[in-house]
């Protein structure tokens, strides 16, 4: 059963380390990742870097679907 979501907003090159560090972080010991999917969210002019032209990168959300890991011993 889902206990809750989690939706991160991010270019696509970042968004898994985004994840990794919630799930390193953040997921309680009781607590697994059920599924993430990924959903294009458009696209946006990437960070001006000196020597390199204009660019875009990809935008998409990861919602996050966490469950609870059931207490009960049988």
């Amino acid at each position: 059963m889902i206990k809750r979501v989690l939706t991160i907003q991010r270019g696509i090159e970042s968004v898994g380390d985004v994840i990794n560090d919630f799930i390193s972080n953040y997921l309680r010991e009781n607590e697994y990742v059920i599924d993430i999917n990924y959903i294009e969210n458009g696209i946006r002019l990437k960070h001006y870097e000196e020597g390199r032209g204009e660019g875009f990168e990809t935008v998409v959300a990861a919602i996050v679907h966490i469950g609870e890991k059931d207490n009960e011993t049988n």
